[in-house]
């Protein structure tokens, strides 16, 4: 008997699609731990970690074991996939084979962390693929022949850009930055605007809700948080153009990305890619005004996936149905 998933690695959720069945779960990738390094007890994981954020006592730490794309701890990472695949009531005689997604680009002892990660939460057999490949896939967009797909991925740890074709990545790059350090950059902006200090969630939420690249939009939003010089609580409007600076810093950062991508780029690929245009997906591509202001620097179409939220999760479980596509895939990319 087999069990056959599909795992996004991300770093703000875990998903995990079962063949046949679709996505299963979605959670934070948060674990909560309370104690020292040598003497810890694991206290919440998942959805019910993040219900504790802002909440708990001193003693109490709530983070993420990945940061920027790589495991920082395998054990705790490893007792979250754990906790997860058992929420699943998975079959003991089962064997796990999962297809699991990871950053492009990293080393090889970088992607042997990830297999030994879920060989520990018991998982018997385990194929990496680049994440962006997996978006790609559920974008809809097709692969395999020689027309050229031009993806970027806004991630919670990492951002990355990448030119597709014939199973494989002709050309692509990481940046170490993502929707998380974005929350952190928001949270210290309105720090010393307001002088008012905000959790890194509450910075999350006003991104999602009030964040905004375009210059003369209105949104805004009530905010608690804590005044830096009273230390007693106090609530706040924060307005677009609050944390817009932050956002195009980010921004401009993946617009060097992409240019230096394109610029590696041989011309009769180019030329495809100026056609297609950029396709946007994971959570931070739904950051309002986006694709527009993408569009407008780099020259050409950009276009928001149906499905970025989930486009990895959903891409990886659609190859879990197409052996023969995963393997050309596997092939190309060493997974």
């Amino acid at each position: 008997m087999k069990t056959v998933l599909a795992i996004d690695m991300g770093n703000s959720y875990i998903s995990i699609y079962k063949k046949n069945c679709g996505i299963v779960l979605k959670e934070p990738n948060l674990i909560a731990v309370s104690g020292s390094n040598s003497n810890y007890k694991i206290i919440a994981f998942g959805n019910e970690a993040k219900k504790l954020q802002g909440k708990t006592a001193e003693n109490v730490v709530i983070f993420t074991p990945i940061s920027e794309g790589e495991v920082k701890s395998r054990e705790y990472l490893s007792a979250l996939l754990k906790h997860f695949l058992e929420k699943l009531e998975i079959n003991k005689l089962s064997k796990i084979k999962a297809l699991v997604t990871i950053p492009c680009g990293i080393s090889s002892q970088a992607k042997d962390v990830y297999r030994k990660t879920c060989f520990m939460a018991g998982i018997d057999e385990v194929r990496l693929i680049p994440s962006i490949i997996a978006g790609a896939v559920g974008s809809g967009r097709n692969i395999r022949g020689d027309s050229t797909t031009f993806i970027a991925s806004f991630g919670g740890g990492v951002t990355e850009v990448a030119v597709l074709n014939l199973n494989s990545i002709v050309k692509g790059g990481t940046l170490a930055y993502g929707g998380r350090a974005l929350d952190v950059a928001i949270a210290t902006a309105i720090a010393e605007k307001d002088q008012v200090l905000v959790g890194v969630s509450s910075a999350g939420k006003i991104k999602e809700e009030v964040g905004s690249l375009y210059e003369n939009d209105t949104l805004n939003l009530e905010v608690s948080g804590v005044n830096v010089s009273t230390k007693s609580p106090q609530n706040i409007i924060v307005f677009s153009k609050d944390i817009r600076s932050k956002l195009v810093e980010y921004v401009d950062e993946v617009l060097k990305l992409i240019e230096t991508t394109l610029n590696l780029c041989p011309p009769e690929i180019s030329a495809d890619i100026t056609q297609d245009g950029l396709l946007l997906v994971g959570g931070g591509a739904k950051l309002v005004g986006l694709a527009e202001y993408i569009s407008r620097a780099i020259k050409m179409p950009c276009t928001v996936s149906d499905y970025a939220e989930n486009a990895t999760i959903l891409g990886a479980g659609k190859l879990l149905s197409d052996e023969q596509e995963l393997k050309a895939i596997l092939d190309n990319v060493g997974g």
